[in-house]
């Protein structure tokens, strides 16, 4: 009976440091990404803001592709002007041969010059980091999607 004890203080221990740490993870991901909101408000675009990703999305992205996904959404919907949170999502993993540390998703309303969008930001701290970075992020607006049919409509020559 004893043994069953110290290990439920243990669980309790450890669940409590975990939920403290997700919490913490969630206010400095936030961070982060509102600092990466506030520069593109100041400095209009997306030039720049670069040192906001991560090693992992550089990996991932073609930089040419990049850069048609910012042209893309500054035709689309123009300069940003504000944003507000919407939904947010924290999760930590320990894992020996897959990514390691605190993963928080953040669902943004934005407010674009042009028009609004929802923009979600994939962040990641590794075990090892200091910091969040971007390793995600997705823009979507009536409009983006309207264009994105437009060049498939041109392509198939419709």
């Amino acid at each position: 009976m004893k043994k069953i004890y110290i290990f439920l203080i243990a669980i309790s221990f450890v669940g409590s440091f975990l939920g403290c740490s997700l919490i913490s993870g969630k206010e400095d991901a936030e961070t982060v990404a509102e600092s990466f909101m506030e520069d593109r408000i100041a400095h209009g675009g997306f030039a720049g803001h670069d040192t906001y990703y991560g090693d992992i999305f550089w990996q991932h992205a073609n930089e040419e592709d990049w850069q048609r996904v910012q042209q893309m959404v500054d035709i689309a919907l123009g300069d940003l002007n504000s944003y507000s949170l919407l939904t947010s999502n924290t999760q930590s993993k320990f894992h020996t041969n897959e990514l390691s540390g605190t993963f928080v998703t953040l669902v943004y309303n934005t407010e674009y010059e042009k028009r609004n969008g929802l923009e979600t930001l994939t962040m990641y701290k590794a075990l090892k980091d200091k910091d969040f970075r971007i390793i995600g992020q997705h823009v979507n607006s009536p409009k983006i999607q309207e264009l994105i049919y437009k060049g498939i409509e041109q392509v198939s020559g419709q």
